[in-house]
């Protein structure tokens, strides 16, 4: 008890020196503030200097704060002794806050090994003392090996051995060499400073790349981040790093080195040369006062490490009790002629954290020996080595004058690094006599520098970024410019190297469409590598499937199916047929969403790709006339793009707002609805359906709103047929087709006209069936063209109504009946072979729509021929103005031989149709093939059969 006493009354007693310690070691926290600390002196005797220095040892280390202290009886005999044994003390995990990395010396025990190794080189060629240590031994072994090379090849040999042990201790820079070699150690310590922040760089990066460009590049982003961060790691723990962090003692003026790098260095250090007077002894001893500053400010240096910031208590060396001829005493002087020399030199660090303590007692004497009265005393030799020299005040010559501004400023820099004064003087042997304010609080570790928080923020980035790239999965199916919607479609612009139908569950609904696809992307890639000229037209249709339609063998792609056939075999003639320089024809697809849903969405993306992509020439498709596709007809004639429509046979399609007409942009090769509607309507009130004359119908259509095509061919129907004999039954779900259907059946007419969707047609027929006490006579249009590829035989085999249509084109009407002894349509001979190619096997069921194919393949061989006739006139790529110019002539036929009939399109204020496009009347045969009982409109050039067609 009575020691615990008299330690809380020596604590009081020196709570004045305790608040001067706390202000020299709290370190500010602002990096303009750092300032090189004096030397602190505490004069007393030796019995007083002891305990001051104990107590400020055990404060130090309640707190966990770096502190080394060095005993008056220290075994240390030398500069060298005394920095090995404040590195060891400042290692200590007495000396680090829980969970931070320890203090690390690296370039202190380069230098210490090297000075270890040029002692054992002066002493002579001895055996390693009795009770060595293994490093001991290695350090002599080492030195007989360097000092008797292999003979005839000394220097290089000295070199090479020299440089593999400095590069395995290189590889071990950065763990404490006493310790047992670990290279997991030292990659598990720096591991706290690469990760957290390079894991976050990447999550950002990839979670930004995935925003702004396409998920692709953000994984490929992602990748080589976070292979960096791993090779980061990984050469941590490599020689050839440890041996770069060496070259700074390539910028120390102690030692003479050469032009051979660290190498060179350390073969200077080393000296192998005749034993000689050491003259060196000195400036080894600041290389190691330098390496050991230098380590401190390294491990103090406010960068992107944390541990760095978490350290708010400079380090402490207490130097217990100085006498005369104590090691500590040069270790003060050679601190301050270090900091010196940094402040004089150019590019050498001017700070370092260390803060010493030393206890003196003002009446030792400065050397060892007797105290001689004109011997000065140890404290004056201190004063005088830490003294900041300033100039004499002595007036300069005329010529010296130039020198004196940067003598002074100079001088401002010296005095603003070390301060006006590098010594404080603390008398602990006077009773303070009278009460003293506390001690000044600890300054705590910063929140933000907690160990935990580089982790949690890194974590936190990581998942934000993980969350956002999850967003652009569902968001983006694959690049950015396939796009995922609500409802599960992918929609975009695919040079055939993207499926598009993998909805939100999972289905892939384009799988009859894959080989298709595969075909185009492999043409696509010979006309890319081939390095020849080419044109690009881009395809717009709805290539998924409507995600409400559960079956999948309704899924009613029959017609876009058919069309990417037809594209393929388009291009696959043309290029084949390219020779030498010749254009060739590139094809991107672009999904526009079942019932073309997507269509403005996707054709703002073909316009912005247009921009940047001047070889697409045309835009082709179009096939559904709804109100998406309108505007996104209006909106691509905006950037001057040649159209050309499939299927659309809307009468107001490409119609201008107001009076503007339709636009210049848009050629179609479908007849126009009114056109159809009355050949349509002929051919049932004169008996050519199967049987007498309709003298009644009644049309059955959809008056959706988007719906531009159900409702004008309806009407234009009943206008034809007649409008008293007509009944108008719409529907606007299948609730209401059905309804519509049983109602008409009660009294039955002579003709059902089917003006609906081909989604809703199998609908239509099943109720038909049922409800109709007779045979019902159905006429429909090309729309039903996609349901009857995959259902034509089921319908000839049931044979419970009979069924006429119009097609767009049909490979039956190129048959002697109609086309004579001319030459028939190549396209239709390519075709079996080309779908035997293209579809896939387990599809058989589902048979592409050869009437789209046909005329999605004159669309491209139209825009390729014409894009070729522009390229070899004008001596130059084709482009979209060309490709219009010369679709506009309207003085001679765009494509004499089109699988539906000789193309020539009219004026723009027609709309640009085709001039007597064919209009055919085709019914179902119980075996399920198609027959062409009507052929009106110019199919061939030359003569072709008689029809029985309005006037």
């Amino acid at each position: 008890m009575a020691g615990d006493g008299e330690r809380t009354l020596s604590e009081d007693r020196l709570r004045g020196v305790l608040d001067l310690f706390e202000r020299l070691r709290e370190r500010p926290p602002w990096r303009w503030r750092e300032r090189l600390r004096p030397l602190l002196l505490l004069l007393g005797p030796a019995r007083a200097t002891s305990q001051a220095a104990e107590l400020l040892k055990s404060r130090c280390e309640d707190e966990r704060a770096p502190v080394s202290h060095i005993a008056a009886d220290t075994p240390a005999t030398d500069v060298a002794g005394v920095l090995r044994e404040a590195k060891r003390e400042l290692s200590q995990p007495s000396s680090r806050g829980r969970g931070e990395p320890p203090l690390r010396f690296p370039m202190l025990e380069m230098a210490l090994w090297l000075r270890d190794l040029r002692d054992i080189r002066r002493a002579g060629d001895r055996p390693p003392p009795r009770g060595a240590s293994s490093a001991e031994r290695e350090n002599h072994r080492l030195v007989r090996r360097l000092t008797h090379p292999p003979v005839g090849d000394n220097e290089n040999a000295r070199r090479r051995e020299l440089n593999r042990v400095i590069r395995r201790r290189g590889r071990d820079v950065l763990r404490d060499l006493e310790e047992p070699p670990s290279r997991s150690a030292a990659f598990l310590s720096f591991l706290e400073q690469i990760a957290p922040l390079g894991v976050a760089v990447v999550a950002l990066v990839s979670a930004g790349t995935a925003a702004a460009i396409d998920l692709a590049t953000a994984v490929f982003a992602a990748v080589v981040g976070l292979a960096f961060v791993a090779v980061q790691i990984v050469a941590r723990t490599r020689g050839w790093y440890g041996v770069y962090r060496y070259g700074w003692f390539l910028r120390q003026p102690y030692v003479d080195r050469d032009s051979t790098g660290f190498l060179g260095f350390a073969l200077g250090v080393f000296d192998p040369r005749p034993v000689e007077p050491d003259d060196h002894g000195e400036q080894l001893d600041l290389l190691l006062v330098a390496a050991f500053l230098e380590d401190l400010r390294r491990n103090y240096r406010r960068d992107y490490r944390r541990a760095a910031w978490a350290r708010v208590r400079y380090p402490v060396l207490i130097l217990e009790h100085l006498p005369a001829g104590h090691p500590g005493v040069q270790l003060i002087e050679l601190i301050e002629r270090v900091r010196a020399d940094s402040q004089a030199g150019e590019g050498l660090p001017g700070f370092d954290p260390l803060v010493v303590v030393a206890g003196v007692d003002p009446a030792t004497p400065a050397e060892d020996g007797p105290a001689a009265p004109s011997g000065g005393r140890l404290l004056d030799r201190i004063a005088q080595a830490v003294r900041v020299d300033m100039a004499s005040g002595e007036p300069q010559s005329v010529v010296a004058a130039r020198g004196l501004w940067d003598r002074y400023a100079r001088e401002q820099r010296r005095v603003g690094a070390l301060g006006s004064r590098r010594e404080l003087r603390v008398d602990i042997s006077r009773d303070p006599g009278g009460d003293l304010p506390p001690v000044r609080p600890v300054r705590r570790r910063p929140r933000l520098a907690h160990p935990a928080l580089p982790w949690i923020a890194m974590f936190a980035v990581a998942a934000a970024s993980i969350t956002v790239i999850s967003v652009q999965v569902v968001r983006y199916c694959s690049a950015f410019e396939i796009a995922r919607t609500g409802n599960g479609e992918c929609v975009g612009i695919t040079d055939g190297s993207f499926r598009f139908g993998v909805d939100s569950g999972g289905r892939n609904n384009d799988n009859r469409l894959n080989k298709v696809l595969d075909e185009i992307e492999e043409l696509n890639d010979h006309v890319m590598e081939s390095g020849k000229p080419y044109a690009t037209v881009v395809y717009l249709g709805p290539v998924t499937a409507d995600p409400s339609i559960k079956n999948h063998r309704i899924d009613l792609l029959a017609g876009v199916q058919g069309e990417l056939i037809g594209l393929a075999i388009a291009q696959r003639r043309f290029n084949d047929s390219a020779e030498g320089d010749d254009l060739r024809l590139r094809v991107l697809v672009a999904n526009a969403g079942a019932r073309f849903r997507y269509a403005v969405r996707v054709a703002e993306q073909i316009r912005e790709r247009a921009l940047e992509d001047r070889s697409i020439v045309a835009v082709i498709g179009f096939e559904q006339s709804r109100r998406q596709t309108q505007e996104a007809i209006r909106l691509l004639a905006k950037s001057a793009l040649p159209l050309v429509g499939t299927a659309n046979s809307y009468d107001g399609t490409a119609l201008l707002d107001g009076d503007a007409g339709f636009s210049p942009y848009y050629f179609r090769l479908a007849s126009p609805n009114s056109r159809t509607a009355r050949h349509a309507a002929y051919w049932a009130r004169n008996g050519h359906l199967g049987g007498g004359k309709a003298e009644n119908a009644v049309v059955i259509y959809n008056d959706q709103p988007d719906d531009l095509y159900s409702e004008n061919l309806a009407t234009g129907f009943a206008e034809a047929f007649g409008r008293r004999r007509v009944r108008m039954r719409p529907y606007n779900n299948s609730g209401e087709l059905d309804k519509a259907v049983r109602e008409a059946c009660q009294d039955q007419p002579d003709l059902f006209y089917y003006a609906g969707r081909s989604d809703e047609f199998r609908s239509f027929i099943n109720v038909l069936e049922l409800s109709c006490p007779r045979r019902p006579l159905v006429m429909a249009d090309d729309e039903i063209a996609k349901y009857v590829s995959d259902n034509a035989t089921e319908i000839g085999r049931k044979n419970t109504f009979d069924l006429y249509f119009t097609p767009l084109a049909a490979r039956e009407a190129w048959t002697w009946r109609w086309i004579g002894d001319q030459a028939p349509q190549t396209f239709y001979s390519d075709y079996d072979p080309a779908v035997r190619e293209m579809t896939d096997e387990n599809n058989k069921g589902q048979q592409p729509s050869i009437t789209r194919a046909a005329v999605a393949y004159d669309a491209a061989t139209l825009v390729a021929t014409v894009a070729s006739k522009v390229f070899w006139q004008e001596k130059a790529l084709p482009s979209a103005g060309s490709v219009f110019a010369a679709l506009n002539d309207p003085d001679h036929d765009v494509l004499r031989n089109g699988a539906s009939g000789v193309i020539r399109f009219t004026s723009r204020g027609t709309g640009h149709q085709v001039a007597d496009k064919p209009v055919l009347l085709a019914t179902i045969q119980p075996d399920g093939t198609t027959e062409v009982k009507q052929v009106c409109g110019r199919l061939v050039a030359g003569e072709q059969g008689k029809a029985d067609c309005p006037a």
